[in-house]
């Protein structure tokens, strides 16, 4: 397979799965794919995800046709199974699942991911939307507009260029609108409590939506953070600083002079292990770098060991503390 330059990752991913779909790869298709996905590991990912999105597309026909989870597993082709099989062990290295579609009154389209699941949805219009841990999104077409609701967490939104149908993205009081672009929108923001756009690719427009606040222009490399009590700011963002925002498309948190206090809230939306910071002096030290969404302890030990910190973990608790106050801390949680 021929990936052009105009193809995504993601798109090379759903090439592959859907002709795995279609009939078993010869020899010459698996070395070819095996060496596409060793060749950078955001392959692995995007294939995951490519997966999961199958698995869900089937899941749903399946429960539509009001054969519950015995008729799928009865139904499901030979090689979809196996194929399936295979990507779920690497589901597991990236920590990568779905949980299907949901068809409401109002004639929406609902999409969720649970805590430590990522999502790629595609569109009937040629868009896709991927979701973070822990996010909802509402999806409802109609001729003359695309309207999608983030209802909670991020989503990073492709989105298919149709200049007779705006794509619009509602997140609590902001509207963002595009035309073909690449951008995400955060209901997590870490400062302002508000809302968050980030664009990747294209121009977007960020409004307030009772027309409270100025409305703001955005083009690629760019930021939004959007609050009535503030109105819109916007700030430049180096495209590398773009990718590591948006690294947990690939199971990884960034952290660029965040402090440790929003770094342990951060990782409370992917695991169940909390980490609890007691000493607003220790929560206050900053950190720099990449890490596994899934591995709050990992990631506790290496700060720990980077700032001089101390690491003790009970049950699903790791504390971070300093030196100092380890042994009242190791007592305490005794």
């Amino acid at each position: 397979m021929r990936a052009g330059a105009e193809m995504s990752i993601d798109d090379v991913a759903a090439a592959w799965v859907a002709r795995e779909d279609r009939a078993p790869l010869s020899g010459d298709e698996s070395a070819e794919r095996d060496a596409w996905l060793q060749a950078d590991a955001r392959h692995f990912g995007a294939y995951a995800r490519a997966h999961a999105v199958l698995a869900r597309t089937d899941r749903a026909r399946a429960l539509s046709a009001g054969g519950m989870d015995r008729a799928y597993t009865a139904q499901a082709p030979r090689r979809a199974r196996r194929v399936l099989r295979w990507a779920v062990a690497v589901a597991a290295t990236v920590g990568v699942l779905a949980i299907g579609v949901q068809r409401h009154d109002d004639g929406a389209d609902y999409y969720a991911t649970r805590k430590g699941e990522i999502l790629r949805v595609p569109l009937q219009d040629g868009s896709a939307i991927t979701l973070d841990s822990d996010s909802q999104v509402r999806v409802l077409f109609s001729d003359s507009r695309r309207d999608i609701q983030l209802l909670q967490g991020e989503a990073l939104f492709d989105v298919a260029k149709n200049p007779e149908r705006p794509f619009v993205v509602r997140a609590d009081e902001t509207d963002v609108t595009a035309v073909g672009t690449s951008f995400a929108v955060s209901l997590t923001e870490r400062r302002s409590g508000g809302v968050e756009v980030l664009v990747r690719e294209g121009v977007v427009d960020v409004a307030d939506t009772q027309g409270a606040v100025a409305p703001a222009r955005l083009v690629a490399n760019y930021r939004a953070l959007a609050n009535r009590s503030h109105g819109i700011r916007i700030e430049a963002v180096a495209t590398d600083d773009v990718d590591q925002q948006l690294a947990w498309r690939e199971g990884m948190l960034s952290f660029n002079g965040d402090t440790l206090s929003v770094a342990a809230a951060q990782f409370m939306r992917y695991s169940d292990t909390r980490i609890v910071i007691d000493d607003p002096l220790v929560g206050s030290r900053r950190i720099v770098g990449l890490y596994s969404a899934s591995d709050p302890l990992g990631f506790a030990r290496s700060v720990a060991l980077s700032l001089g910190l101390v690491v003790q973990q009970h049950g699903n608790v790791v504390r971070l503390s300093s030196p100092d106050a380890a042994p009242h801390v190791a007592r305490s949680m005794q």
